[in-house]
């Protein structure tokens, strides 16, 4: 993966330089679901520029490692022309993944600009766009995403002088988070921003309340991403330590 080192090392260059930068080439979805029973899962990409661009795509698991992903990606670089949209394909290797449960990989999008022309020291900002891909065994459905969220059991656990709330995960989906908010005695209701940790199949995951938090019951709301990107329908739990 030596070119996609050099793409990322542009791109740090260019981010610090240029400060923010948006898009040109995007993802018309944020989050793919791909089921082993398919024979392919397209993903459809746009290019907003007037411009042609390059569009290099790779795939990582959770922990960024590259290698060993059992999902084939085509074409790993492609040429899109401005204001058009393009197509990659990923074929699951059917008896590489867990068949008990979802699995889920990081799809990146690394855009590659065209050469500046008009002014010779003009910056060129390389941007990259990341989404998750779903990877559903046979027999697993959107239905059952949705119950995963609503069935999330929580409690509170105190380590030193901090505190968390913790989600418990009974189910075969990961879980993602649409809201996620507390509320206790003399603090109201506020979303955790630091809620972008999935819980994971079968497992758990915690996150860490406010420092004004003493002890006491917690009130939680929460809502899981559905597969259409948008966030499912509220719950609300008061859970005590």
């Amino acid at each position: 993966m030596q070119l996609k080192k050099i793409f990322h090392a542009g791109l740090a260059i260019a981010v610090l330089a240029a400060g923010s930068a948006s898009a040109a080439v995007r993802p018309q979805l944020t989050r793919i679901i791909a089921y082993t029973t398919d024979k392919e899962t397209p993903v459809d990409i746009v290019n907003d520029s007037k411009d042609p661009f390059m569009v290099q795509s790779w795939l990582e698991d959770l922990q960024g490692k590259d290698t060993d992903i059992p999902i084939v990606l085509t074409p790993p670089v492609m040429k899109l022309e401005g204001k058009k949209q393009g197509k990659l394909r990923l074929v699951i290797m059917k008896g590489a993944v867990p068949q008990d449960r979802e699995s889920v990989y990081w799809l990146s999008l690394q855009e590659i600009p065209p050469k500046a022309k008009d002014v010779d020291n003009r910056l060129v900002v390389a941007v990259r766009s990341r989404l998750k891909v779903f990877v559903r065994p046979a027999g697993f459905n959107a239905d059952g995403s949705r119950k995963a969220a609503e069935g999330l059991t929580w409690n509170i656990e105190k380590e030193g002088n901090k505190s968390w709330i913790k989600a418990s995960n009974n189910a075969a989906y990961y879980v993602s988070f649409g809201e996620l908010a507390v509320a206790f005695p003399g603090y109201k209701k506020k979303r955790i921003e630091e809620k972008s940790e999935m819980v994971p199949p079968k497992g758990s995951a915690r996150y860490l309340l406010p420092e004004s938090y003493k002890g006491g019951k917690v009130t939680i709301t929460w809502s899981g991403m559905h597969d259409w990107g948008g966030a499912g329908a509220e719950k609300t739990l008061e859970v005590a330590p």
